[in-house]
């Protein structure tokens, strides 16, 4: 809980009121490697704030392939945004990859708290706009980019789980085979 009331000071100063209600309305976690946080079809509707390690959110296809279309590092946000607002169920699958650290808000707590402090309400918005920007950001890298510039842009981005991310979830993540990705880091260290 302190990681998340340090992250959010950072943005706003929080009343004592604001931080109580936080308190009783959030879940402290600690999950191992491997862990599902969310699971697809569930309709749970959560945000999750990662105060230490690395989640990722993923879809997997028809035919058991994964496409990864978020990490998250410590002081980053991760939900299925496609289900938080809307009544569809989850797509994505959030999982750990790492022994981290999370507190799960439950969306529905979200909007209570947003409805008691409006101020709360409109910081915890400018997250989310900032968190769909990325992700525009994102789609815009997948669609310009080469694999050899997607990959340089993910180690400036994630360089500190690049070794601990397995190849085959950074290439999903890049949108490129794990065999593309090999021949690029083979490039990278001819130079």
């Amino acid at each position: 809980m302190k990681d998340l009331i340090e992250y959010l000071e950072k943005g706003m100063s929080l009343s004592d009121e604001i931080v109580n209600d936080l308190k009783v309305m959030v879940t402290e976690r600690n999950v191992e490697k491997g862990e599902i946080i969310l699971q697809e079809n569930s309709g749970r509707k959560i945000q999750i704030f990662v105060a230490s390690g690395c989640l990722r959110a993923f879809y997997k296809n028809e035919k058991g392939k994964d496409h990864t279309l978020q990490f998250a590092t410590k002081n980053w946000w991760i939900s299925d945004y496609m289900t938080l607002f809307n009544s569809e169920k989850t797509l994505l699958s959030i999982e750990s990859l790492s022994h981290s650290k999370i507190i799960i808000i439950e969306q529905s707590q979200l909007e209570k708290l947003y409805s008691k402090f409006p101020e709360f309400g409109l910081k915890h918005s400018i997250n989310l706009q900032n968190r769909i920007a990325a992700l525009q950001k994102r789609i815009f890298g997948l669609l310009t980019m080469t694999a050899k510039e997607k990959y340089v842009k993910f180690v400036k981005d994630y360089e500190i789980f690049e070794k601990v991310i397995p190849n085959y979830q950074i290439a999903s993540f890049l949108g490129i085979t794990p065999e593309s990705l090999s021949r690029v880091r083979k490039e990278i260290t001819s130079y």
